[in-house]
């Protein structure tokens, strides 16, 4: 089994399967501690980039999978993106030996790829990649937890706002949920996880004491834990239902139908929610209530 050291772990693969096993010491970022280890599909991978770096930054080797795989590839900002479990950093004195090793990979995954009996689940890999459940991700501001089927943010950190201490708590089921956002901490602003409902939109602009869809975090604290919490929540969402054709009169609702109306009816609420706290108008939550009425 070829194996490769690096800053905050070791990689280990053999013909099927790269093993990603991560250190615990105090300079290993807390995701990485929150993972332990992980595994990826060799057929899973889409491509292997590997950067020869220089003396200060040294080596960089990255795990391109397959559209869907990677649970860390749409959070973040261009630039500024968060940490991920797929990328190895070394130092300059072993780039050959990284080198070397990132070929062999290439080709132990091309052959994967030929002889696999096509690509693995896109999700099943995803959630490997991601916290074990139930899941907390605590940040000065308060609390985010997932079990699977809901989210809740609690704000009872020091450095909540006064309008979420009174708000305490909201709950977000899963069905609920169209994707979860994260955004670093850039310069002074504060990084967010941003809970995004279906067929809900909250303006960015909204101050974030009164934004009671995000948690937010300060600095270096909490943004590891923030980013994981996206990364678990979007790999445990399933894609939109793809509309089927009518059903037969006197037939019953499947329950994909019967999950719609639940998210539908959910979503009204919230939008009731918003308009009560004024940022909805009501011609607003008029016309969106209406739409939602319509699909059912």
């Amino acid at each position: 089994m070829e194996e490769l050291r690096g800053h905050h772990g070791t990689w280990r693969f053999d013909g099927q399967t790269v093993r990603l096993g991560f250190d615990s010491g105090r300079r290993v970022p807390t995701l990485f501690k929150h993972l332990g280890e992980c595994a990826v599909p060799l057929a899973a991978v889409r491509e292997i980039e590997f950067d020869r770096g220089d003396r200060k930054r040294g080596w960089r080797l990255r795990l391109r999978l397959v559209d869907g795989a990677d649970p860390y590839a749409n959070l973040g900002v261009p630039g500024r993106g968060g940490t991920s479990p797929l990328l190895l950093t070394g130092p300059h004195d072993r780039e050959l030996v990284a080198e070397y090793v990132a070929d062999e990979l290439t080709s132990t995954v091309r052959l994967a790829r030929e002889t696999a009996d096509g690509v693995p689940d896109p999700r099943q890999v995803a959630r490997g990649l991601v916290a074990r459940l139930p899941f907390q991700a605590r940040t000065a501001e308060g609390s985010a937890t997932f079990d699977g089927t809901r989210v809740r943010i609690q704000w009872d950190g020091l450095m909540a706002g006064s309008a979420k201490e009174k708000e305490k708590a909201r709950e977000f089921r899963l069905t609920e949920i169209a994707e979860a956002r994260w955004l670093p901490p850039v310069d002074l602003t504060e990084g967010l996880l941003r809970i995004e409902l279906r067929g809900v939109t909250v303006s960015e602009a909204t101050d974030i004491e009164h934004d009671f869809f995000t948690l937010a975090s300060h600095g270096t604290k909490g943004g590891d834990e923030t980013l994981l919490m996206a990364a678990t929540i979007n790999a445990h969402l399933t894609p939109s239902p793809v509309p089927e054709a009518a059903a037969l009169p006197g037939a019953g609702p499947s329950p994909s139908t019967e999950q719609d109306a639940e998210t539908i009816f959910a979503t009204i609420r919230e939008l009731g929610r918003l308009h009560a706290e004024g940022l909805l108008t009501d011609e607003e939550f008029g016309a969106k209530k209406a739409e939602l009425l319509g699909r059912l």
